[in-house]
């Protein structure tokens, strides 16, 4: 069993195409990962922290500007690795169809 994308597609005159769009596949699966990652990770760090100040008072501190970046590469990560993975989709699509018409002509 391989692991990698479009594994049962074959071609003789399209291998680059091919390649091409296992790579891709490959690089917008990272990239779903890791604007998950990246997103979950920013919207959990942001929790306020509770410090202690001199003479017993209490103060409450976040760090400012993490959430809204975070969520930004999360909205716009997850966009971009489902466009990259259609993409990647379309050519090898392109790539089994010129393998469906060419095996059948010889």
């Amino acid at each position: 069993m391989k692991f990698y994308p479009y594994s049962i597609i074959e071609s003789k005159n399209l291998k680059a195409l091919l390649i091409s769009a296992r790579v891709l596949g490959f690089f917008s699966y990272l990239l779903f990962f890791a604007a998950l990652f990246i997103g979950i990770l920013g919207v959990v760090n942001d929790v306020p922290k509770t410090g202690e100040l001199s003479s017993g008072l209490k103060a409450t501190l976040s760090a400012p500007g993490t959430t809204g970046p975070a969520i930004l590469f999360l909205f716009w990560g997850v966009i971009s690795s489902i466009g990259l993975l259609a993409f990647s989709g379309l050519c090898a699509a392109v790539v089994s169809c010129e393998h469906k018409f060419t095996s059948t002509s010889e």
